[in-house]
């Protein structure tokens, strides 16, 4: 069943901060931010925070943003025994008084340089409830292979992960760990997993997201420009059910920030998979949103343009559930969303792509044209299982929202309220 969600929103504009990317460089936490390029969107002072698994404050940097820039902020300390404290962290920029501008999670895994040395490295990713695993696409889709071939017999994990991708040893041991201490000792049960993956041609990890914006950099000369940007968002949510045949522990040296390094055992399961008594059905709620604005005359050297197109699917279907485009020299803006009960897959997905163009004269009395396309979303899926004999949390959740847009508590909102209608 299809329900269209009603929609009550301002007129979007410029997000304050963009989080455009985070990574571990130097064993240390680093996060890549954007400002927006008004400075009376900007607080004179922020605060940059990173949260570990268990929601602990960990670090914090205290900065002044820039108008159109970028920062890159180090987190000393701010990744510290994520085997203890939960892979999935979250990152957080905030006013001092409060008022969170921009919010990311990101998965801590370990990147291997061989069996027995391993540093730490993190990506962003998604949100979801403490019983959900988080497993990249990649080595979710490798997973799967294994499991076809050995057909229900038992296999090492991480020794075939390793034998079949060596890049993804180190994740393997990451999702090897989580399996261990979520996942039941014996028996055939089943565990809620999430898999995502971003990807655009904008150079960021927001996926979907993204903002075109064409200007001139100089307004003493003529020139002209046509950019363009497309991304995908794709989120899972699924079970995955194993028989637990042994578990063996492997040391594994794990390189800390200031170069030393900690001893770490690391459990390395042998499992088979398994039908499982389970049976999942998910309820997915999924909104788009899209901003164009421009500035042209009827002068043909004086035009700016832009154009925004954004697709919500389900699963493997071609035909989206939303689908919508906006174009200037109007400045408009879109805010579209559903919600889709009982259905049997977990899987989402966004598309969008835009593109803004500029020809300007160089004879700024007449006017300077510019072209400006933003696109964001916000996904969200929960999934309900049966299971005789108990063995499992009965539901699982994840979600995912990027935006370029001052949108991002709006588009939070109503995954929470979301949720709260379940």
């Amino acid at each position: 069943m299809l329900v269209a969600a009603p929609v009550h929103a301002a007129e979007t504009s410029e997000a304050p901060a963009t989080i455009l990317d985070v990574s571990m460089q130097d064993g240390e936490l680093t996060a890549r931010i954007r400002w927006a390029a008004e400075p009376k969107s900007l607080p004179e002072e922020v605060e940059v925070l990173s949260y570990d698994g268990t929601d602990k404050l960990t670090a914090g940097e205290r900065l002044s943003p820039k108008a159109g820039e970028e920062t890159e902020v180090k987190l000393s300390g701010a990744v510290q025994e994520p085997w203890e404290t939960g892979w999935a962290q979250r990152l957080v920029v905030r006013e001092p008084k409060g008022r969170e501008l921009a919010s990311q999670p990101y998965d801590v895994s370990l990147d291997c340089e061989d069996e027995k040395t391993c540093e730490l490295k993190a990506a962003p990713g998604i949100s979801a409830s403490r019983e959900v695993l988080h497993v990249s696409n990649a080595l979710q889709e490798t997973l799967a292979v294994i499991e076809k071939e050995q057909d229900g017999k038992a296999f090492d994990l991480v020794h075939e992960v390793a034998r079949r991708e060596p890049s993804l040893f180190g994740q393997a041991l990451t999702h090897a760990q989580g399996l261990i201490k979520y996942g039941p000792a014996e028996g055939c049960r089943c565990t809620w997993e999430a898999s995502y993956a971003r990807s655009n041609t904008q150079g960021t990890s927001l996926g979907a997201a993204h903002d075109v914006f064409a200007r001139p950099l100089a307004t003493n000369r003529p020139s002209r420009a046509l950019l363009t940007a497309q991304g995908t968002s794709q989120m899972t949510l699924s079970l995955h059910c194993t028989s637990l045949a042994s578990i063996h522990f492997q040391p594994v040296g794990i390189k800390q920030s200031g170069g030393r390094v900690k001893p770490v055992l690391l459990p390395q399961p042998v499992y088979s998979t398994c039908a499982g008594t389970c049976s999942g059905r998910y309820t997915h709620f999924g909104r788009i949103t899209g901003a164009v604005s421009a500035i042209s005359t009827n002068n043909p050297f004086l035009d700016g343009s832009a154009t925004e197109q954004s697709k919500y699917h389900l699963g493997n279907a071609l035909s989206p559930l939303l689908n919508a485009a906006d174009s200037a020299p109007n400045d408009t803006t879109f805010i579209h969303a559903i919600t889709a009960f009982n259905v049997s897959t977990g899987s989402g997905f966004v598309q969008t792509s835009g593109e803004a163009s500029y020809n300007y004269n160089g004879n700024s009395s007449m006017g300077v044209p510019r072209g400006r396309a933003q696109g964001g979303y916000a996904m969200a899926v929960q999934g309900t299982a049966v299971c005789p004999g108990g063995g499992l949390n009965p539901s699982g959740r994840a979600w995912d929202v990027a935006t370029t847009m001052d949108n991002e508590t709006f588009l939070r909102d109503g995954i929470n309220s979301f949720f709260d209608s379940l």
